[in-house]
């Protein structure tokens, strides 16, 4: 047996949690991007950072140099990205590898190098559409390009080229930085990978990224919101130990551990892309954005009057929530998507 046959041993979940959080708790300082004031704790410091780490190796087979590992090894990761507020998103470079796994041919080939050095930096784009806000467009060296036509081939876009126009999009989420893009008469070069293939990847693999930033996010937020009520008095005691309070509290645990579970439940069905794994994967993201949004309102409530104010974190989780969403279409557009697979299901079982 050769080396590239040889099976891939799996890395250990918690190794690449810890590895994570060590990194972040490090180089992210969430309030950062409220600040008017300029900060030394740059994002493309921690883009850098990822890549001497080999994050954007782990999911690239062993055979293109890389960990070949699957989903499951980005889940945690992904997780503790949400819980530290991190102002990158990486979801769509991974997502983009992915992509080019399936396709496999030379180009594809050539640019998951590129990746796996930390030399490239890929975006994906959807559709026809003139312009599209993107998650880490500025900073973007690469789109894919997925056209509306299903039976069309995907298209790799050089971001440097005449023709292509990037500005940075304000949202009332700053903890990420977002941008519109523009492309008029680009050059491309066509994968042999159709458009049908792509995109349930894309959407399941962003499904997946956003629900695991978003159990982080409420996980943290609600840690937050339950210490600080163990410390506050009222009426001569902590404010945790009022029944109504701890009442709201367990309910909002309860709602976060069951989306983790179906979170969990998706990753291992996308990981070994297992029939239903495109619906599991949305129904998680739906689930955790979610409990991450009830999350966040009631923590504001829970700190009281500070929990209303600007120099307070409360808003940042809230509006990381709401940020999440609302990326790649509202709560509306994603049922409508999973609705038809969970009825088909549903009608067979009769």
């Amino acid at each position: 047996m050769t080396s590239e046959n040889m099976p891939v041993e799996l890395i250990e979940p918690e190794e690449l949690r810890s590895s994570a959080a060590r990194l972040l708790a490090d180089k992210v300082d969430r309030r950062a991007p409220w600040s008017e004031e300029e900060t030394a704790k740059s994002p493309d410091d921690l883009y850098g950072e990822m890549a001497n780490l080999g994050w954007f190796m782990l999911t690239v087979p062993a055979e293109n140099g890389g960990l070949g590992q699957n989903f499951a090894a980005l889940a945690p990761i992904y997780e503790e990205m949400g819980r530290a507020l991190s102002p990158l998103q990486i979801s769509q470079t991974m997502a983009a590898i992915d992509i080019l796994v399936a396709d496999g041919g030379t180009d594809a080939t050539a640019l998951l190098d590129r990746i796996a050095e930390g030399s490239a930096r890929v975006i994906v784009l959807e559709g026809d559409l003139p312009m599209q806000t993107v998650p880490e467009a500025c900073k973007a060296t690469t789109a894919l390009l997925l056209p509306s036509d299903a039976h069309a081939q995907v298209l790799i876009i050089d971001m440097a080229q005449p023709g292509v126009t990037v500005e940075n999009a304000l949202t009332w989420d700053r903890s990420r930085r977002y941008g519109d893009v523009h492309l008029t008469g680009v050059a491309s070069v066509a994968l042999s990978l159709t458009v049908e293939e792509a995109s349930r990847v894309v959407r399941g693999h962003a499904d997946l990224a956003i629900a695991w930033d978003s159990v982080g996010g409420g996980r943290q937020a609600l840690d937050e919101a339950v210490e600080y009520m163990g410390t506050r008095q009222q009426f001569g005691r902590p404010i945790g130990s009022f029944q109504a309070l701890k009442h709201r509290a367990a309910d909002l645990k309860v709602k976060l551990e069951i989306a983790r579970a179906l979170t969990e439940h998706a990753t291992t069905a996308f990981s070994a892309r297992r029939d239903d794994w495109s619906t599991l994967a949305g129904q998680a993201r739906l689930l955790a954005v979610d409990a991450f949004r009830a999350i966040a309102e009631e923590s504001v409530q829970f700190h009281g009057g500070i929990g209303f104010t600007w120099e307070h974190d409360a808003h940042i989780f809230l509006k990381r929530a709401l940020m999440n969403e609302m990326i790649g279409g509202p709560p509306e557009k994603i049922r409508d998507r999973v609705a038809s697979s969970i009825m088909s299901r549903a009608l067979a079982r009769q």
